[in-house]
C-alpha cells in the first residue's frame, strides 16, 4: 500500500538538537557526580526510551529521576534557543507540501515547550496537526498518534513514521505503520535488524 501521510518526529529528526541535549544531560550528570557522555556517539549508543531507563543507565537512581528530569528540562528550555533545523528539513517539508502530501508532527515533548521550540523556525503551516504529550516524565507519544490515526480514518499502512528512536519504531510496529529511522538522531539503532534507515531527510521524498 502506498504511503499517503507522513508523521514526523521533532527532536533529533527535524530539529538538530542532539549535541545540545547531550551537553544539558552532562550538566545534570555532573551535578549528581556521575560520568559524562564523552562524545556524541557515546550519548547516542546510550539514549533510549523509556527515558527513565536511560537515566538509570546513566547512574541516576529511580527515586532521583523526577528531580533530575525536571532539572534537565529547565536547563534545556534555555539551551534550545541555539537549536537549528536540519539542513534539508525545510526543503523536504516544502516539497511534500507542494505535492499535497498530508504531514503531521508528533513529539514526546509537552505542548507548551514544543510550541516554544517550533516558534523560531516558522514551519508549523506545513503540518495538518501538531501532536504533543501532557506528561513530561512519561514522554510517550504512542496514544496521541494512535488517536490521530483513528480520528482521521487513515489505514496505518499508508502512514510513514519518520523518527530517530526505539520509541518511534515501537509505535510504528504497534500501530502497523511504516517506519524509517534517521541515522543522525538521538539514538544509534544500527545493531537492530530489519530497519529501514535514511542518512538525510531528503531521502523521504523517494519513499512517498
Amino acid at each position: 500500500m502506498r504511503t499517503s501521510v507522513v508523521c514526523w518526529d521533532w527532536n533529533g529528526t527535524l530539529l538538530d538538537d542532539v549535541d545540545i541535549c547531550r551537553t544539558v544531560m552532562n550538566q545534570v550528570l555532573f551535578e549528581r557526580a556521575q560520568p559524562a557522555f564523552s562524545d556524541r556517539e557515546s550519548y547516542r549508543r546510550s539514549f533510549r526510551f523509556p527515558i527513565r531507563a536511560f537515566y538509570a543507565d546513566a547512574g541516576i537512581a529511580d527515586d532521583e529521576f523526577v528531580p533530575a528530569a525536571d532539572r534537565y528540562l529547565s536547563l534545556l528550555e534555555f539551551a534550545m534557543a541555539d537549536a537549528q533545523l536540519r539542513p534539508d528539513a525545510r526543503s523536504t517539508l516544502a516539497e511534500l507540501a507542494r505535492r499535497g502530501v498530508p504531514q503531521i508532527l508528533a513529539s514526546a515533548t509537552v505542548t507548551d515547550a514544543l510550541h516554544r521550540q517550533l516558534h523560531p523556525h516558522a514551519i508549523t503551516d506545513v503540518f495538518d496537526e501538531v501532536l504533543s504529550i501532557a506528561d513530561a516524565h512519561a514522554a510517550s507519544k504512542a496514544d496521541v498518534i494512535a488517536e490521530w490515526i483513528g480520528r482521521i480514518g487513515a489505514a496505518p499502512q499508508e502512514v510513514l513514521l519518520v523518527g530517530d528512536t526505539n520509541h518511534d519504531r515501537e509505535i510504528a510496529d504497534a500501530l502497523g505503520t511504516r517506519f524509517v529511522h534517521c541515522s543522525f538522531g538521538h539514538q544509534d539503532l544500527s545493531g537492530e535488524t530489519g530497519l529501514e534507515t535514511i542518512e538525510s531527510l531528503s531521502e523521504v521524498l523517494a519513499l512517498v
